[in-house]
């Protein structure tokens, strides 16, 4: 029963955590089936090892594991409600808060891959090094899902790009932040977004540019900084709007939705990004429910460049799917 209230509760977190009513609840979303299929799996585990040993049947050890497991979710579930104690200091363009909530979850995760695989050991007559086997084999499950996801981006890569969108409408092409480098510099990712929508801009596609992105201590916030690199490209004043406040990729989402749509008069979204990060942006779109366009910048990378962000943007998806964090 603790591994359905977990799974239900992990459910509940996921939408209350980005204030979704659970009416937008979709079950065959690929995160929801992903946190179904895993707790299905330790359900599961349960029932067999359960009618194995008949009257000899013990589950205080396995409950008492659960209710750690519980533990950390409860845990992560109210990291997510407080405001940390911790340096205002970034790791990969993210707060280490947000980093750390992240770690948390991910724990809770690795502890559900760690039950699942101490039980079917003993299932299968496993009676040596049990933790440790476990131990190794929850660690190949989550190489595993992050090879999935890291093949699943590599092969959505360039198939982003159709916004089949008339002209002369309220179309926005809305830049996602990137870094700033010192010096209040536009770094390379940003400056490819920015071309990016201007050259929409110029070709008619949208005729408005929404510019999102806040700051790190010291510095200038993202969107300020692609307005300063756009000035010289002469876009009429009243066709920029600025959003300073967003530090991350699902925030800016999020103020898609509560902002843009919500709140004004607009035809059609083009999101603007790099191609790599296209697609955890059409997974956190297809978990708010919004529909948009999608356009890659003409960022040119290393083959080193890009497997690092690949691997980067795999970890990401991969919580999201699981807790959308």
């Amino acid at each position: 029963m603790l591994t359905i209230a977990d799974l239900l509760f992990v459910y509940y977190i996921k939408y209350e955590n980005q204030n979704l009513p659970l009416k937008n609840f979709r079950l065959f979303y690929i995160g929801n089936i992903l946190d179904l299929f895993f707790s299905s799996l330790l359900i599961i585990a349960l029932i067999v090892y359960a009618f194995q040993k008949g009257k000899n049947y013990k589950p205080r050890m396995f409950f008492t594991y659960s209710i750690l497991t519980t533990g950390i979710l409860i845990l992560a579930a109210v990291s997510t409600k407080i405001e940390l104690p911790l340096p205002d200091i970034y790791i990969l363009d993210h707060p280490l808060s947000k980093v750390v909530i992240g770690l948390i979850f991910s724990m809770y995760q690795f502890a559900i891959f760690l039950q699942i695989m101490l039980i079917w050991q003993i299932v299968f007559g496993a009676k040596e090094l049990i933790g440790l086997r476990a131990f190794f084999n929850s660690f190949l499950l989550v190489i595993g899902l992050l090879t999935i996801t890291f093949f699943y981006i590599h092969f959505t890569v360039g198939s982003h790009e159709t916004y089949p969108i008339k002209k002369r409408q309220t179309n926005v092409a809305v830049v996602l932040g990137a870094a700033v480098w010192s010096h209040n510099s536009v770094s390379p990712s940003l400056a490819a977004r920015v071309d990016k929508a201007v050259l929409l801009y110029k070709e008619g596609i949208v005729n408005k540019i929404q510019l999102t992105g806040g700051n790190a201590p010291g510095e200038l916030s993202e969107a300020e900084v692609a307005l300063d690199y756009m000035k010289p490209q002469k876009i009429i004043p009243s066709d920029i709007w600025l959003e300073k406040k967003t530090s991350s990729t699902i925030e800016q989402i999020k103020f898609i939705k509560d902002s843009l749509l919500a709140r004004k008069n607009i035809d059609h979204i083009v999101i603007v990004s790099d191609g790599y990060h296209l697609t955890r942006v059409r997974e956190i779109c297809k978990f708010f429910h919004i529909k948009s366009y999608l356009a890659a910048s003409g960022l040119n990378l290393s083959i080193e460049h890009k497997l690092y962000y690949k691997l980067r943007e795999s970890v990401a998806l991969t919580v999201f799917w699981l807790f959308a964090i």
